[in-house]
């Protein structure tokens, strides 16, 4: 499903596999920096994010092995409060209420279940999945935000590298198509000034299934709280999720941020 992603690109913008698998080699580097991450202590040989035949085999199509997600075990949680006990958390802490990480926006939308119809649906369209696009444009706007440039970076649901590309020109941090101009300047690396999957993502740190989206949130609260570690991404104050099931049957999006 995800290669007849990738070919749908292909058709509509031209894609290339190199740039995927830049993303890959990204974030298994993010993870090693993340003690949660199931892939920290990988080692890969010289040439493993190329087109190696025993190192990096073709899975399907033009999905290669280090183009897909690990799936893991985990948990994550998230804790709602009132204000009135968000505050009194923060002052046990000698915090201030703006301190406590707390959602800003939220996007949500479903589409068929049948990638096919998804694809019939947009073709046309500047967008191949213009509902993923709106989650996060939803998402953006109840926050606040005007565009995704302007927060501080991206947790995404890399299932797929294709999955990852698309989310950076839907997320209207690129043009439709041009995703890879984002990955080539290296303006997705955790040192750039869009960082994506600074965790490691699920290709790098690990693919919970039903806790994934949770998981994105957490770890957008410890970036925009100063407690993501190695992996922190300086001045963190605000960061988009996205998150999908599905070939984006239904997808969902937080801002995750402090302050006001």
């Amino acid at each position: 499903m995800f290669d007849l992603i990738t070919e749908e690109y292909d058709r509509r913008f031209g894609i290339r596999d190199d740039h995927l698998t830049q993303i890959a080699e990204i974030n298994f580097a993010n993870a090693k920096l993340n003690e949660n991450a199931q892939t920290r202590a990988w080692q890969f040989a010289e040439g493993s994010f190329r087109g190696d035949e025993t190192l990096n085999p073709v899975i399907e199509g033009r999905v290669r092995k280090l183009d897909c997600g690990q799936i893991t075990d985990g948990a994550a949680c998230i804790v709602l409060a009132s204000e009135r006990l968000a505050r009194q958390h923060a002052e046990k802490r000698g915090l201030k209420l703006q301190d406590i990480p707390r959602i800003k926006g939220w996007g949500h939308c479903s589409a068929p279940i049948s990638l096919e119809t998804k694809l019939a649906r947009s073709r046309g369209d500047d967008l191949i999945f213009p509902h993923a696009a709106k989650t996060m444009s939803d998402a953006l706007n109840r926050a606040g935000f005007g565009a995704a440039d302007e927060v501080d970076g991206l947790e995404t649901h890399d299932c797929f590298t294709v999955t990852e590309y698309m989310a950076i020109d839907h997320s209207g941090f690129t043009k439709p198509g041009e995703s890879w101009k984002a990955v080539e300047a290296g303006r997705i690396a955790i040192d750039g000034d869009f960082p994506i999957n600074a965790s490691g993502g699920l290709i790098g740190l690990g693919h919970p299934v039903g806790a994934t989206g949770v998981r994105m949130a957490l770890d957008c609260a410890k970036q925009v709280s100063g407690r993501a570690g190695a992996y922190q991404i300086p001045d963190a104050r605000n960061l988009l999720t996205f998150n999908m099931g599905g070939s984006t049957t239904t997808c969902a999006s937080l801002v995750v941020g402090v302050g006001a």
